[in-house]
């Protein structure tokens, strides 16, 4: 029997085990422990499987690469491909005493890259959509080329170059058997029945009077919602009935034709998955604010009203504007999403989606938030690779407090961060997510991540930290090496060392207090983080000692005349995320 016989009646019994829900043999063919891990979870939950198609993309000696597929079936196929394609994907087989093992994932944008996609839309409302995307691709991998697609998809045309070309579609994922070239031409055609579910409306819902696609619908193909290898010029030009009004995500402008209104987009910035809304009852307001506009997709009753959206828009503006620079979009789409609900649902590309009716702007109490400059301040990052919701999120939370304090005044940053502490401690982060890992936008980003943007203030100082962010944000730059980059240049030190500590750790600092006779002395338990911590020492004469000491790992001390100190305070201004235990309680005061 050949290599690529053995090989093909191993991926049989690997699908044959997906299939079944046969985790043991599952596992005596998958070495990969992240892949064992997501099966084994799917298997607990009962969720229905189909192994899709596979195909050999190379033999080499002892060594395969794989093209597997297959669907985890629960519900909205834009959620069933975001999971799907946590298993679909290529991977490295090894040819080990006999019999072939799956032992590495190759991501799919190592090296490839999506420069330009332009997009021909036809929408029918209530029914689906049929798509005509041209992309512009450079394929830099001798694998071929692959992204991910909305796995019912229905294909009717892939062109490579104006030629037919090898390819398979199956469980999430479209693969070319492409020549290595750059500036190729991909032509896709295809229509997508879009589900009409009333319980299920995340990611896609085509009702009668109103309906979207998200872009975690994958109703496009792109790589991953944080490669830098997808970022791509978007064009897209959406036909709709006249009836009703489209808004894409990124700054557009219509026209009627006939019986069609004619929606053209591009971006501003490179950018990946986009998102379309569609509504019969909508009616359009424009608002200028400097080079910006602000732009109201909504039914007339609406709430919060258009005075109140634009004064708030432009105060946030002109805060964040002045602090930290131009941001990098001049277009802000409101979109209503009337599928249930109210609030601000979600930032895409350059649109911030809101429910039925959206909510409160900013508020101090109960916990202090600024909940519409949180979306607004995402105009200032667009940021890819590592520690992208780092550099997204934590970035927008982080931009609240400086909204507050505007408003509310110097006092509301403490309770602001500390409610963003508890939101971390609630989220059971500790020790399970770093936010160098956050592909997934787990929650730790808003809270852990606002936490290390304001622990760089207080560090640097803020106008070195507003130096710095001013410098990232008009790089165009936005990764998280050129955030380092930026940090340390304002500083006039490296900062690299600080903030990977923060990114990489799934921790936060664990401080030990032990009172010894000639003063405290403080341990770092366990992952060693980089941090400045302020403590305060009461005297019995009335005197009050304060002193920073520069954590790296181990312990510090802090020394006074023996039995001369009354109490101490540790971290008395809030500056720190951090956990203390007190080895002796008493004399002491913890922050």
């Amino acid at each position: 029997m050949s290599s690529s016989e053995n090989l093909t009646r191993q991926l049989v019994r690997l699908d044959s085990a997906f299939l079944v829900g046969d985790v043991q043999r599952f596992n005596q063919i998958v070495e990969l422990g992240s892949m064992r891990e997501l099966f084994a979870a799917v298997v607990k939950e009962e969720i229905k499987r189909e192994p899709g198609k596979f195909k050999i993309i190379a033999v080499q000696g002892n060594t395969a690469y794989v093209l597997i597929s297959g669907i985890f079936r629960y519900g909205n196929s834009g959620d069933e491909t975001n999971l799907s394609t946590k298993y679909t994907g290529i991977y490295r087989f090894a040819l080990t005493g006999g019999s072939w093992r799956l032992m590495e994932r190759i991501e799919i944008d190592r090296s490839n890259k999506i420069n330009k996609q332009r997009l021909y839309l036809a929408v029918n409302p209530g029914t689906g959509v049929k798509i005509i995307d041209t992309l512009t691709i450079d394929v830099n991998d001798q694998l071929g080329f692959a992204a991910k697609l909305n796995h019912k998809a229905a294909l009717q045309k892939v062109l490579l170059n104006n030629s037919s070309v090898d390819y398979l579609f199956s469980g999430g994922m479209l693969w070319l058997g492409s020549p290595l070239q750059k500036d190729q031409q991909l032509i896709i055609e295809y229509s997508l029945a879009v589900e009409r579910d009333d319980n299920n409306t995340n990611s896609s819902y085509f009702g009668p009077f109103y309906g979207h696609l998200r872009n975690q619908y994958f109703w496009h193909p792109f790589f991953s919602f944080s490669s830098a290898n997808d970022r791509a010029d978007f064009e897209i030009r959406c036909q709709v009935p006249k009836s009703f009004q489209l808004a894409t995500s990124l700054p557009q402008k219509d026209l009627l034709s006939g019986d069609d209104r004619i929606i053209t987009g591009k971006s501003e910035i490179p950018t990946f998955g986009l998102s379309i809304y569609y509504d019969r009852d909508w009616r359009l307001r424009t608002f200028k604010k400097d080079q910006i506009d602000m732009v109201v997709y909504a039914t007339p009753d609406f709430a919060p009203g258009d005075q109140l959206l634009y004064d708030q828009f432009s105060k946030s503006y002109d805060i964040l504007h002045k602090t930290f620079g131009k941001p990098v979009s001049n277009y802000l789409g409101i979109v209503q999403d009337r599928t249930g609900g109210n609030g601000w649902k979600n930032r895409a590309n350059s649109v911030v989606v809101a429910g039925q009716s959206g909510s409160y702007l900013i508020t101090n109490k109960p916990n202090p938030r600024a909940i519409f400059g949180h979306e607004v301040a995402h105009g200032w990052t667009s940021p890819t690779g590592p520690a992208t919701n780092f550099l997204m999120e934590g970035w927008a939370t982080y931009a609240e407090s400086v909204l507050l304090k505007n408003v509310y005044g110097d006092s509301i940053v403490a309770p602001f961060f500390q409610s963003q502490k508890q939101n971390y401690l609630n989220g059971n982060f500790e020790g399970e997510k770093s936010l160098w890992e956050d592909y997934s936008n787990s929650g730790i980003s808003y809270s852990k991540g606002a936490w290390l943007f304001y622990m760089l203030e207080t560090q640097l100082g803020k106008e070195k930290f507003s130096e710095g962010m001013r410098g990232f944000v008009g790089s165009k730059q936005h990764t998280i090496h050129a955030f380092m980059r930026e940090m340390s240049r304002a500083a006039n030190k490296d900062m690299e060392p600080f903030i990977s500590s923060w990114l990489k750790s799934k921790h936060i600092p664990h401080l030990k207090i032990q009172k010894i006779k000639s003063g405290i002395e403080i341990v770092q338990e366990g992952e060693p983080l980089w941090f400045q911590l302020e403590v305060q020492i009461l005297l019995k004469s009335g005197v009050r000692l304060s002193r920073t000491l520069d954590f790296r790992s181990g312990k510090r001390s802090l020394k006074v005349a023996e039995r001369e100190m009354e109490s101490w305070v540790i971290d008395p201004n809030q500056k720190l995320l951090h956990q203390i235990t007190l080895a002796e309680p008493t004399g002491g005061r913890k922050n």
